[in-house]
């Protein structure tokens, strides 16, 4: 998932809406509200890469592409609560797609939920090495591309709240490429940004390194953590 090309995002839609309709096509039943949903979405994409390139339009091209995660987000639910499981397939890797070109193309993200949820579902679901490095260096750049009043985090009293979820994703994907460098990376980021979180984070990482067998480079790299932030409580700067 490392391209994403405008025409792989629309392919890639095409294929669920398509696997969708003709779901319904065979039981001889429609769904307007599905429609409704798709011709908004092929609307958009159809113009999508010239409103990008307008710097006049930059409010509408943010506005349209934060309305679309949401669209997008509706059809997963949709495909999840008819248990259409082709289709889901397809708009979870749509909506994924459609989020790194939004964000490659200068997009601002300000709909962060349904695009957690997906990392998350992804980070737990990869095991190869490479496709986790792939992974991390994509959240990255949705990092960076999220609206910055969310990155402010000043609201920090929720738990659930999706810009923790995000990053505390990010440094569970980081450990579980085994990669020491990109460990390091992604927990001082964490700790700039997350300082409340850390003594739970690395408490946590540290049980885990035994349970899961990591490898002694990974072992060496979350203790060091550990010792240095997880027994003493952190301040906001």
């Amino acid at each position: 998932m490392s391209e994403y090309e405008l025409s792989d995002v629309i392919a890639i839609f095409h294929k669920g809406s398509d696997s969708l309709t003709q779901f319904f096509a065979e039981q001889g039943r429609s769904d307007n509200d599905m429609l409704l949903a798709f011709d908004e979405i092929d609307k958009f994409l159809s113009s999508a890469e010239k409103i990008s390139s307008d710097t006049t339009q930059i409010e509408l091209f943010n506005a349209r592409g934060n309305e679309l995660i949401l669209l997008i987000d509706r059809l997963l639910v949709f495909s999840s609560q008819i248990q259409h499981q082709e289709s889901f397939a397809y708009f979870e890797e749509f909506l994924f797609l459609f989020s790194l070109w939004f964000a490659k193309s200068g997009g601002t993200i300000s709909k962060l939920t349904p695009i957690v949820n997906l990392i998350a579902a992804l980070s737990n679901r990869l095991r190869d090495q490479l496709e986790l490095k792939k992974l991390l260096a994509n959240i990255e750049i949705l990092i960076n591309a999220t609206e910055q009043a969310i990155q402010d985090d000043m609201d920090d009293r929720d738990p659930r709240r999706p810009w923790r979820v995000l990053l505390l994703n990010y440094a569970i994907t980081a450990t579980r490429t085994h990669e020491p460098a990109l460990m390091d990376r992604t927990f001082q980021f964490l700790i700039h940004n997350l300082p409340d979180d850390l003594k739970q984070f690395f408490s946590e990482g540290m049980g885990q390194m035994t349970a899961l067998n990591y490898p002694q480079p990974v072992r060496d790299v979350m203790e060091k953590y550990y010792r240095q932030y997880a027994a003493r409580e952190i301040k906001k700067n």
